[in-house]
């Protein structure tokens, strides 16, 4: 066995020899190709990504608003129909109650009208609106005297102040 195994190292080795001798003969060299120049490329242009936008203010519901009477048109002071009183006349414009001050009698009306087209409230000590869209109104009969102040409870920012006298 051992024999056996030298003998077919030998032939192995035999083989092996004339397979890497050389031929004598010599392979064409390859030709070489000439490269021209890639052609010019103009760059992509750069795209700025877009922020996302998160909305100011999330509107969850919009709420039936019943008028508490007709809306007339904005004026310092209009007489009350039936004699009862006054009613004032206060615009929400532009993120601001106009007038922001008012002074008024027992048993008058405040009037607020919202002109914006962002949603409004009016938030007082006795009294608060529901949320009032562009062209919406509430009104408040103030029958005690005293200084009442108010703010939009949305924009706490925007504030207002009534007196009412005897």
């Amino acid at each position: 066995m051992r024999r056996e195994l030298v003998i077919l190292l030998v032939l192995c080795s035999v083989f092996l020899a004339i397979g890497c001798a050389e031929n004598g003969a010599e392979e064409p060299a390859t030709p070489v190709e000439e490269v021209t120049p890639a052609e010019t490329v103009t760059p992509v242009e750069t795209v700025t990504p877009v922020e996302a936008v998160t909305p100011i203010e999330a509107i969850t519901s919009i709420e039936a608003i019943t008028p508490v009477e007709t809306v007339t048109p904005a004026s310092n002071a209009t007489p009350e129909t039936g004699g009862e009183g006054q009613t004032i006349e206060v615009s929400i414009k532009d993120f601001a109650f106009n007038p922001e001050e008012v002074t008024i009698s027992a048993g008058d009306t405040v009037r607020w009208t919202n002109l914006d087209s962002i949603t409004h409230t009016i938030k007082g000590p006795d009294f608060e609106s529901n949320t009032l869209r562009d062209g919406d109104s509430y009104s408040f009969v103030f029958t005690k005297p005293g200084v009442y102040e108010y703010e939009c409870s949305i924009h706490p920012s925007m504030k207002g102040t009534v007196t009412v006298t005897e």
